[in-house]
């Protein structure tokens, strides 16, 4: 199977995987809502605390899967999550095709949210494989960008600039079928703009991961009708 293939596949099994997951979650919200009816109304659901972390302070050329030239600073205005991948990973195609894909139908009608996915492994992951990745989740490339960068400047940027975890690669035949080639960090971050707010694993609730996004872009907005 070409590695085209095995891409359209594996996203093809997330997006049906995801689907149903959606469904039932529609379902269970529901049941959920039926439950709460009478209770007492709560203010402020939904709204968190988001503390800085810390700030990038270099920046980073970039391609996009069109092909396009774009910089870390060009999301200086925006709330962006960030996660990192390679395109022929299982573990990032349930975490893009699940977590990722709900946060970005939750607020891709937003012009100041955008979801950036940081290839670990840039000199195989083709423009042709990241425009694959695109049309597999069926997003809005200038919602969601895959980039890369010449491989050693990228990975340096990821793990110091960014604070992601160390990359290895995986030697276990069995471990590469199921859990990809590279072994790296699984979690999203939450920027607005240059500073990191939150980073999120699997642990934790989606509910977090969305109200932390939807705080910060209020703040933004706020921000910008100062």
């Amino acid at each position: 199977m070409t590695e085209k293939k095995q891409i359209v596949l594996i996203y093809s099994v997330v997006a049906i995987l995801c689907s149903l997951i959606i469904g039932m979650s529609v379902w269970l919200s529901t049941l959920k809502k039926d439950q709460d009816q009478n209770r007492p109304y709560a203010e402020d659901i939904g709204k968190v605390e988001v503390t800085e972390i810390m700030s990038l302070e270099r920046d980073l050329d970039l391609v996009k899967q069109d092909g396009g030239q774009v910089k870390i600073s060009d999301l200086k205005d925006k709330v962006w999550v960030a996660a990192q991948f390679h395109a022929i990973c299982p573990m990032c195609a349930q975490r893009n095709g699940t977590r990722l894909l709900q946060v970005y139908d939750r607020f891709k009608e937003n012009p100041d949210f955008k979801v950036v996915c940081l290839s670990i492994d840039p000199e195989t992951d083709t423009l042709e494989h990241l425009t694959d990745l695109e049309k597999g989740l069926g997003v809005d490339g200038d919602k969601w960008w895959f980039v890369k960068a010449e491989q050693e400047k990228m990975r340096e940027y990821m793990r110091f600039e960014m604070l992601f975890g160390d990359i290895s690669e995986r030697t276990d035949p069995v471990e590469i079928e199921t859990k990809g080639k590279w072994a790296h960090d699984m979690g999203i971050q939450i920027y607005r703009g240059d500073t990191l707010l939150k980073k999120w694993h699997e642990g934790l609730p989606l509910e977090e991961l969305n109200a932390i996004v939807a705080t910060a872009l209020d703040q933004l907005d706020a921000e910008n009708r100062e």
